[in-house]
């Protein structure tokens, strides 16, 4: 079975979150995403990977970004944070 772990800094950043309409998105991502682990993009940004290390995933929750990790090995889905997109309009 999966195991799925929130690490501390992304608990933070939703709880930053006041919009219901970007918090059911994130739900409706989150829910995708722990069903399908390697649904997001292994493109990650150098600065992600320079903050929360390699084998990074993101996926887009407008105007935010979830940042993931999943080991395949293991089946352990870890989310990491969840930081402002800028490149969002």
């Amino acid at each position: 079975m999966r195991s799925v772990v929130y690490a501390d800094r992304f608990i933070d950043d939703v709880a930053a979150i006041y919009s219901e309409r970007v918090l059911s998105l994130l739900d409706r991502r989150l829910a995708a995403i722990e069903s399908h682990p390697l649904i997001g993009s292994p493109n990650v940004r150098p600065s992600l990977i320079e903050r929360f290390g390699p084998t990074l995933r993101t996926f887009p929750v407008p105007p935010f970004t979830i940042v993931y990790r999943y080991d395949d090995t293991q089946d352990k889905l870890e989310f990491l944070a969840l930081p402002f997109d800028k490149t969002v309009r």
